[in-house]
């Protein structure tokens, strides 16, 4: 008889397409915690820029039953405390500083240990964002040498249908929002410490407000960038996400819970 595998729900779509506000309803309903699959959110003080949801720094009950393990320094404390929004557990956020390297495989080694300890606590993995790499790391078992292992997973993908064309006038209304919530004083400090030239610095909405301080543009033309540098993003997001046909498109969160409850039981 062939192994029960352990259930996840990935919630995957274009960038401003409402991907946590539905992971968060469908959390809420299914006793859920939510790993971030997004290749910016990993670093510390890259907050508005990319767009990381707003809650508070917690080691609430969720994990303390995991503070008598060894800690191998203050980073690995610091992994063990989720952002909590709304009362659900969010993890993934400030890994790693912004002249750190993270990659594809440290993603996939994070997210296995984090959904072993959430099925441990009888609560739902969620892997929820818009780095399609990251996403099909995990659920394919990439072995990160041309090799593809076999399924440690039996995933759900849910991802939300929506039209082109709202989810550039929300790219636009987000990138405006970043602006006024002091995204330009955000990226000053971020370059005063750690330069332009990093690698995490180079992601869109960052390397146009570089170009701004170090004044090769005006900010109206920067902010313009982001919004056209965005739309084109969505678009690359697009192609991925289409190519996967396990991929669940939903309209709504009625749908979306609906193919959940049946995945579920």
């Amino acid at each position: 008889m062939p192994k029960k595998l352990p259930k996840i729900i990935a919630i995957v779509g274009l960038t401003a397409s409402g991907k946590s506000d539905l992971a968060l309803a469908i959390a809420k309903e299914v006793h859920g915690e939510i790993i971030a699959a997004d290749s910016r959110t990993v670093y510390r003080g890259m907050d508005i820029g990319t767009a990381k949801p707003k809650g508070e720094k917690s080691l609430s009950h969720l994990v303390t039953e995991s503070l008598s393990e060894k800690a191998d320094g203050i980073q690995q404390l610091f992994s063990k405390k989720p952002l909590i929004v709304e009362g659900v557990a969010h993890w993934g956020f400030d890994l790693v500083d912004p002249d750190e390297d993270f990659t594809v495989a440290d993603f996939k080694a994070y997210a296995e240990k984090k959904i072993s300890e959430i099925i441990e606590r009888g609560h739902v993995p969620m892997i929820v964002g818009g780095t399609g790499l990251y996403v099909q790391a995990l659920i394919d078992n990439f072995g990160f040498d041309q090799t593809q292992g076999e399924p440690k997973y039996d995933a759900l993908q849910i991802g939300i249908d929506i039209s082109r064309e709202v989810v550039y006038e929300r790219i636009d209304e987000r990138v405006d929002r970043m602006v006024a919530n002091g995204l330009v004083d955000e990226v000053r400090a971020l370059r005063d410490e750690y330069g332009c030239e990093v690698k995490s610095m180079t992601g869109i909405g960052y390397r146009q407000i570089c170009a701004f301080l170090d004044g090769y543009l005006k900010l109206r033309d920067a902010i313009d960038l982001v919004k056209r540098e965005t739309r084109h993003y969505a678009k690359r997001q697009i192609t991925w996400f289409k190519r996967d046909d396990r991929i669940v498109w939903v309209k709504s969160f009625e749908e979306a819970m609906e193919k959940v409850r049946a995945f579920m039981h």
